[in-house]
């Protein structure tokens, strides 16, 4: 090839879905859909411009697929439960679509990290296991994040709820939600999903030892505590056929423990990489701050290689990627087949096409007020003003 960054810009096939290039758009909370969970025209427009910019893939942002077992995590997240919010998405994936684009959408239960402004009364958040999250819901951690969103009046933090152990029986019927859900994407026009395993909530509460104190089938061993996440793929997989992607994210790290690890480091990693080997999954996909960084004082190896050697499956790697030539070095390592890119493609857009040349880009800086008004796609939408819900 003659490309620059070989690697990044060659064609990648996942479930018979080939993307132009090895570059995706990662899962980004924004918490900017209408209060019903519908998404807007300002969304449609969000997603465009990153499709435009030349992304490869598209992962959308975390969306509950299921109004039962207090699924919903945040205040102004989108749901894929209602024919209003399938619309909403469907136009979206049309949008990416017409930009070149391939599209997942990402489903995800918050756990015990719900916003407990989104619980019913008398409803309590669930987990793998009785416990108390101590951390707080993320909108209310600054003042700046109330100023951008135009929010005026007290604003204090928001903490979590104790949660409850689910039943057997309740992690099968959060499994077939999560089934559900993916066949709604998938009638709405998209490629696939992401299975939210990372980041602090439900599935992530199983996998890390120290959410999970089961000691049925569900806990102990890594081939235990995964096999939650294995049950949802599978039943997703079911649901949707083999001619769609399924994508498995995880990490050691959540929105209540940013310096969370595995207990066992590198080797947990291969454990569960071993665990997932053979599941209904086409790709994992590693969140972190920085891939390479892996929390294991006895090992050099990045978490996501080790993954990748011991699942046997096709790895997307996230973190510490905001230059081209970091993105080639991800992926001619080993250490993962694609990258998902976050914050640099929120603040640049066309990322994909800055980078192409494999020169060093001077980037916009990210600023969360992105999150909020990001740079758009104006054939889609023209939102003039940002109608702030009453939070």
């Amino acid at each position: 090839m003659t490309e620059a960054l070989p690697h990044v810009f060659a064609p990648l096939t996942l479930a018979g879905h080939t993307m132009r290039n090895r570059i995706a758009m990662a899962p980004l909370t924004r918490q900017v859909a209408e209060p019903d969970g519908s998404p807007t025209d300002e969304m449609v427009a969000y997603y465009a411009r990153r499709a435009r910019g030349g992304c490869g893939l598209i992962i959308t942002e975390g969306t509950y697929q299921s109004d039962s077992h207090a699924c919903r995590a945040y205040l102004s997240q989108p749901g894929i439960v209602t024919e209003k919010q399938v619309a909403g998405w469907a136009r979206i994936a049309d949008a990416i679509h017409a930009h070149g684009a391939k599209a997942i959408l990402q489903l995800m239960h918050g756990g015990r990290v719900v916003d407990p402004h989104c619980l019913a009364p008398g409803q309590q958040a669930v987990s793998a296991s009785d416990t108390h999250s101590q951390g707080w819901v993320l909108y209310s951690d600054t003042n700046y994040e109330a100023e951008i969103r135009g929010i005026t009046g007290p604003w204090p933090k928001v903490t979590f709820n104790p949660a409850r152990a689910l039943t057997v029986a309740e992690i099968h019927a959060i499994a077939d939600g999560f089934a559900e859900g993916a066949a709604r994407a998938v009638a709405a026009g998209f490629d696939g999903v992401e299975i939210h395993g990372a980041n602090g909530y439900l599935l992530y509460q199983f996998i890390h030892t120290s959410t999970n104190f089961r000691t049925d089938a569900f806990g102990g061993s890594a081939a235990n505590r995964v096999r939650f996440a294995r049950l949802v793929c599978e039943k997703v997989r079911a649901a949707i056929g083999k001619d769609k992607i399924i994508t498995l994210r995880l990490s050691q790290d959540g929105v209540d423990d940013f310096g969370g690890a595995w207990a066992g480091g590198v080797a947990t990693a291969r454990e569960i990489g071993a665990a997932l080997k053979g599941a209904e999954i086409d790709a994992l996909h590693w969140s972190s701050f920085n891939y390479a960084d892996n929390r294991d004082p006895a090992s050099g190896v990045p978490m996501p290689t080790a993954l990748r050697e011991a699942s046997g499956l096709p790895m997307i790697v996230n973190g510490g990627i905001a230059q081209g030539a970091e993105a080639e070095a991800a992926i001619a390592s080993g250490a993962g087949d694609m990258v998902a890119v976050g914050r640099p493609i929120f603040a640049n857009p066309d990322w994909p096409q800055m980078v192409r040349s494999g020169h060093p880009v001077d980037l916009m800086p990210f600023d969360r007020k992105y999150v909020i008004k990001p740079p758009l796609d104006y054939s889609y939408a023209y939102p003039a003003d940002y109608a702030a819900p009453a939070w």
